[in-house]
């Protein structure tokens, strides 16, 4: 493909939304399970970590954003 320097650098910015948005909310739901196990409260630290997995997905994804409009 032989994209102009600044569309590569768009669509490279563009390949990472679904990685870090899947990522955090991964992370924030095994955190949470694993919390949840070694302090016995179950399900309550597994919905805070999806809730603060979500929120900080929609973080990146802003910053994302606003790289993409940047340029």
């Amino acid at each position: 493909m032989n994209l102009p320097k600044p569309e590569q650098s768009k669509l490279a910015v563009a390949m990472t939304l679904g990685g870090v948005m899947s990522s955090n909310i991964i992370g924030g739901i095994v955190v949470g399970y694993l919390l949840d196990k070694w302090l016995g409260t179950n399900p309550l630290l597994i919905i805070s970590g999806v809730v603060l997995g979500t929120v900080g997905a929609l973080v990146s994804l802003y910053r994302i954003a606003s790289r993409l409009n940047e340029k």
